[in-house]
């Protein structure tokens, strides 16, 4: 279980390891503005993930301001969203420095959110993003509460994976409906690290957009169905190559298989950098399997062509 780092030095040291990773080209002097108030500050553009970010102090926090920006930054630009980050533990502020068994630090958010339209309860947030990286929060009082993992510190595609965030939270306060699942790929059977969760969610964003490309979904009214009387492609994704993971991934498709027959098709999606003995297990399966691995911050795939045919 994660649990919110309490000490101001070690929560100031993280802020800084967070703002010190995030990439963005500076724009200077521009004036953002919100209900209630306005800053005149800099701000950095993260353009390939379409948001941009400054850090302001306040008084007994630290504000992660953050704006969805699809084009370069005007002078004046209005603010998405903010994430709060005190410099104690203290639940009721939203922004949260968490940390786990061994010692990885995450940026977290409470899901309680500001600015929202007129009938959006608090347990609102948590309903539109169901399907995000939600981990239980032990504080030092002894008290659980849940958090969503924005992203790990230390991961190479903390950028990519704020920038989901900001444009999570624009679809959600602009009171637009909730991204549909697909249903293409088998949930995982047991609570990946909130590391591989985060990747998990990148990796099937990315495969979405590839099958997508090749005309297997229909069209805007009908988005997630399958065209032409092919068998329906069946993924389970495998994040991090445990072997626990990769076990429970070939044994759900192999249920799945079972239950759907010819109707499916079995596809294992696993990490290029899986060694030589589980290379040798993976081509044995009985089943086609696709293997991924970064391009910056985005999964590309080898073998889906031929795995989808």
């Amino acid at each position: 279980m994660l649990r919110p780092v309490g000490e101001p030095r070690r929560i100031d040291r993280a802020i800084r390891r967070l703002q010190g990773a995030l990439k963005g080209v500076a724009a200077r002097r521009v004036r953002l503005t919100w209900r209630g108030g306005e800053l005149l500050t800099t701000i950095h553009w993260a353009r390939d993930d379409s948001f941009w970010w400054a850090f302001e102090p306040r008084t007994a926090r630290q504000a992660l301001l953050l704006g969805h920006a699809p084009n370069a930054p005007t002078k004046r630009e209005s603010i998405t969203c903010e994430i709060n980050l005190p410099r104690i533990a203290d639940r009721k502020v939203a922004g949260i420095i968490a940390v786990d068994d061994v010692g990885a630090l995450y940026l977290a958010h409470s899901g309680r959110m500001g600015g929202t339209r007129l009938g959006q309860r608090k347990a609102g947030f948590r309903e539109f993003l169901a399907d995000g990286v939600w981990r239980r929060l032990s504080w030092p009082d002894g008290e659980e509460t849940e958090a969503l993992i924005v992203a790990p510190l230390d991961s190479p595609r903390l950028t990519r994976l704020l920038g989901q965030f900001v444009d999570t939270v624009r679809r959600f306060k602009a009171g637009e409906s909730p991204t549909t699942r697909t249903g293409l790929c088998v949930e995982p059977t047991a609570i990946d690290s909130a590391t591989a969760a985060c990747d998990r969610r990148l990796v099937d964003v990315a495969l979405h957009e590839e099958l997508a490309k090749r005309g297997l979904f229909g069209g805007a009214e009908d988005l997630f169905s399958l065209r032409g009387e092919r068998p329906q492609p069946l993924f389970a994704l495998v994040a991090d190559g445990r072997p626990e993971e990769l076990a429970m991934a070939v044994g759900s498709l192999s249920l799945a298989s079972a239950r759907g027959g010819p109707d499916v098709r079995p596809i294992l999606v696993a990490p290029a950098a899986l060694g030589d003995r589980d290379d040798a297990a993976l081509q044995a399966l009985p089943f086609a399997c696709i293997r991924f691995r970064w391009r910056g911050a985005r999964a590309v795939f080898d073998g889906l062509d031929d795995a989808l045919e």
